[in-house]
């Protein structure tokens, strides 16, 4: 994405002169236009008042004049992976100058928006470009090392002149019998009990050695957007379809970058840059108006929580747990008391994690006939225990929820859940108790719609 995040950063400066040229264009300005086609966060030429280097002449003729070739410099603070792509490019440009990087601590980078998911701003200038791809012939022991270690869900397909062809996610490796569950899951079991491993790698090896290929598991009808399309617009079809991300395409079909739900959360986001303990103070934090008039991230969440979530308390037994979990719409289980206050939260990680060993085959068979379609809420009876010293919710819950209260704006919720790097966020009151849950998809519907 454009956007700066937390972390480290790259400082790039250029100094040249106001004359230099490239291809019949002023030098400073090419760089600055095609920075910005490259969907660089942002980039800044100064002219400088007095200066000097290699090229530049001093003039004396009763007193001291500069001569005309004024001394331009261009900067550039951006994600290191973005900043070292271009480096080839400018040192091409660049015959006659110099070029200095070094690594800076980005303190804060306010990108403040009032109004929801703008309408001016493209996809081009939020999309990232960085893109993992696989041609129509990559085996699919490749994609599948690919999709388990990358961060990203999804896999372009691409011809030799990055046409795209297709893309490959998670969910259509399941659905070929590739992938046994989701990826979560077989991270997870990989690294747990040799015999929970065994479990999961046994199919994974049998469809590394199949003679499968990218073409043959790609979804071939891909929804595109185009990169001078308005983000907005993007927002609204990842709403109709309930697509997380869309690949972004020219005229021609060529593959320039990709655009997922969370890169148009972070772009109202006041600082992209926050740490989970500060909230941006450029942020208005006062109401000025009527609540029909009031910017929609200044709204409380409470106005736009979902109340279908599954909930068991500390005492439900292992078998109920489970089967909430497979009929939850968000793949989480609230774990609340009498009073409905929260005291955790299960996934299916953390059952797979607090089971014990002999019971995970078990539950890993149960997931994967649930992630085949079979059947919608399976008898978890027979999931058993000679010891049974894991039983309950209260066994298995992570205690460590990160939750916001009713009170809580739609934009501080936004950075509360960037900055957690959570898909999902309980919502209570100030007991405690759950009024609802709220995901990602649920706010980017309220940009976009409000």
């Amino acid at each position: 994405m454009s956007l700066l995040r937390q972390g480290k950063a790259l400082a790039l400066t250029i100094y040249i002169g106001e004359s230099d040229q490239w291809q019949g264009t002023p030098l400073y300005a090419a760089i600055i236009q095609m920075l910005r086609e490259q969907g660089c966060a942002g980039a800044t030429a100064t002219r400088a008042v007095a200066g000097y280097g290699a090229g530049a002449r001093l003039h004396e003729q009763g007193g001291l004049h500069w001569s005309s070739d004024a001394p331009i410099i261009i900067q550039v603070v951006d994600q290191p992976e973005r900043v070292r792509r271009l480096l080839p490019h400018l040192q091409e440009m660049v015959s006659g100058g110099l070029i200095t990087l070094q690594e800076v601590e980005v303190l804060k980078y306010t990108h403040a928006r009032r109004r929801g998911i703008p309408t001016k701003l493209l996809v081009q200038q939020v999309m990232e470009t960085l893109v993992t791809t696989v041609s129509p012939d990559t085996p699919i022991s490749t994609v599948i090392d690919l999709l388990l270690k990358a961060s990203f869900r999804a896999i372009p397909v691409v011809d030799e002149q990055r046409h795209l062809l297709g893309i490959i996610s998670t969910g259509d490796l399941i659905r070929v019998g590739v992938l046994p569950m989701r990826r979560g899951l077989v991270r997870t079991a990989l690294e747990l009990d040799t015999q929970t491993a065994d479990a999961v790698e046994a199919p994974l090896e049998q469809a590394r050695r199949s003679t499968l290929t990218a073409q043959d598991v790609m979804n071939r009808r891909v929804r595109t957007v185009a990169p001078t399309m308005s983000v907005r617009e993007a927002a609204q079809i990842m709403i109709e379809t309930g697509l997380r991300r869309l690949p972004v395409v020219d005229a021609q079909g060529v593959l320039l970058g990709m655009l997922a739900r969370a890169d148009l959360l972070q772009i109202i986001v006041t600082s992209p840059l926050m740490n989970t303990q500060t909230t941006s103070g450029t942020r208005p934090l006062q109401r000025t108006g009527t609540l029909s008039r009031e910017a929609i991230q200044q709204r409380p969440i409470a106005e736009f929580v979902s109340t279908d979530v599954e909930t068991v308390n500390a005492q439900t037994p292992l078998p109920e747990v489970i089967d909430a979990l497979i009929v939850s719409p968000f793949k989480r289980v609230l774990v609340v008391d009498q009073e409905r206050r929260v005291q955790g939260i299960i996934s299916d990680v953390d059952v797979l994690a607090g089971l014990q060993e002999e019971m995970r085959p078990g539950l890993l068979a149960l997931l994967t006939s649930w992630a085949g379609g079979r059947p919608k809420r399976p008898l978890t009876g027979a999931l058993h225990s000679s010891q049974r010293t894991v039983a309950t919710a209260a066994d298995l819950m992570n205690r460590e929820v990160v939750t916001v209260t009713d009170t809580t704006t739609v934009q501080e919720t936004i950075e509360r859940m960037i900055a957690t790097r959570r898909k999902l966020l309980p919502v209570v009151n100030a007991e405690g108790q759950l009024v609802g849950v709220v995901g990602r998809s649920d706010l980017l519907r309220v940009l976009v719609e409000g």
